[in-house]
């Protein structure tokens, strides 16, 4: 029996951990993945002390000047998804229309948006341009002190930076696999219909 009591009285302390882990606020969920991030590049980098001290303050650097612009390009292609998007709906309707009546010699109206998919396509060639410029000054001035495997694996770490937050989130917390894609989907058709 008593073992028995040891068990429930584990079990009881254990759920609201765990339930707690769930209502992480952004700022905790960010220094979380903060720490996991610093974790993954000593463990892979194989960082000395003294390496260690050079390197995150360059990390935190390139990772503050890069996140900004990470989220502008991803906005941008968002822009340019749904405008895609309505525009496929757009001619569509229009040609469903055009097969109905008669009149033939209208022009449709897919070439209406050409100039705003330019725009966002120009503004996500100039994004991405500057986040691999911000990534190059920072790999170069690793290389200042790291050695050419350290720095090539960085970059490697960096490319798979992404998949891993996401991996480590549905893990730990975040929107389970599929959630965050359905969101996504949902506030696309929200604005759709507006």
């Amino acid at each position: 029996m008593k073992i028995f009591s040891y068990i429930l009285l584990a079990v009881l302390l254990a759920v609201p951990a765990l339930a707690q882990e769930r209502r992480m606020t952004p700022e905790q969920r960010r220094e979380r993945v903060e720490t996991v991030i610093i974790g993954k590049f000593a463990e892979e980098l194989e960082l000395s002390p003294s390496e260690a001290e050079k390197f995150y303050p360059l990390l935190r650097q390139f990772r503050s000047e890069s996140e900004p612009l990470q989220r502008d390009l991803s906005e941008t292609r968002r822009e340019l998804d749904e405008l895609s998007q309505s525009d496929v709906s757009k001619v569509k309707a229009e040609r469903m229309l055009r097969s109905l009546s008669a009149e033939k010699s209208a022009p449709l109206r897919d070439e209406s948006n050409k100039s705003d998919v330019k725009a966002l396509i120009s503004k996500s060639n100039t994004l991405q341009t500057e986040i691999l410029a911000k990534r190059e000054v920072f790999l170069t001035n690793l290389a200042d002190f790291l050695t050419a495997q350290q720095v090539s694996r960085c970059s490697i770490l960096l490319d798979e930076l992404p998949r891993r937050i996401r991996q480590f989130m549905e893990e730990r917390g975040g929107p389970p696999p599929g959630e965050m894609k359905d969101r996504m989907q949902e506030r696309r058709q929200r604005r759709h219909t507006r």
